[in-house]
């Protein structure tokens, strides 16, 4: 079964499903979403929408996922909370938008099911304005080898074959060899990092 076939299949339940890690998460997704700039803004593997109630009413927002059945229900609470939004089905390894289109991209928990995520990488990087604001916000490799060895090796053994889900990767270090980095947290002993980075001027 292919990755969209297995998102499809979640789309309907995945509100539900990832209830129990909203307390933890949803406060982290507000704090993502406070830091972006200007009108335009991208927001890359948006799945069912979780971040659209804390999109400020006066952007345009683009919102891009490869599983169509998450994006119908991203774009009727787009509409429930009466954003000026679009929905594209698409992938972030090949971005449908020309060169220097958007003033932000955000990333929420993406990076760690991303096929090739240097490609993805690139992509965001290359649909930036120039000085233009990428936020991350990714589940990553932990700074505690104990909690990499005990908790999320074994989380990966069960979420790789299920959902292509890999939580032992190094977002954090691929976004600094694209972006210039401006903020990082470590959240759970790095288990989640938000990180915010700049398009450098001159690219």
């Amino acid at each position: 079964m292919s990755f969209r076939e297995k998102y499809a299949r979640l789309a309907r339940y995945y509100d539900v499903l990832e209830r129990p890690l909203d307390r933890f998460f949803c406060p982290l997704r507000r704090k993502a979403i406070s830091f972006i700039e200007g009108k335009r803004i991208l927001e890359v593997g948006v799945g069912v929408g979780k971040t659209l109630k804390y999109y400020p009413r006066d952007i345009e927002l683009c919102g891009i996922d490869a599983v169509p059945e998450a994006l119908g229900i991203a774009e009727k609470k787009a509409e429930a909370l009466g954003l000026n939004a679009c929905f594209r089905e698409a992938d972030v390894e090949e971005l449908p938008f020309p060169d220097k289109s958007f003033d932000t991209v955000v990333s929420s928990f993406v990076f760690c099911t991303v096929p090739n995520p240097e490609r993805g990488m690139k992509e965001i990087l290359r649909v930036l304005k120039p000085g233009g604001r990428a936020i991350f916000l990714e589940h990553t490799r932990s700074d505690s080898k104990l909690i990499n060895y005990l908790f999320l090796w074994p989380m990966k053994l069960i979420l790789k074959p299920l959902l292509e889900d890999d939580p032992l990767r190094e977002t954090h270090r691929l976004v600094t060899k694209y972006f210039e980095i401006e903020k990082e947290e470590s959240h759970y002993r790095g288990i989640v990092r938000l990180i915010v980075a700049r398009k450098p001027l001159g690219e």
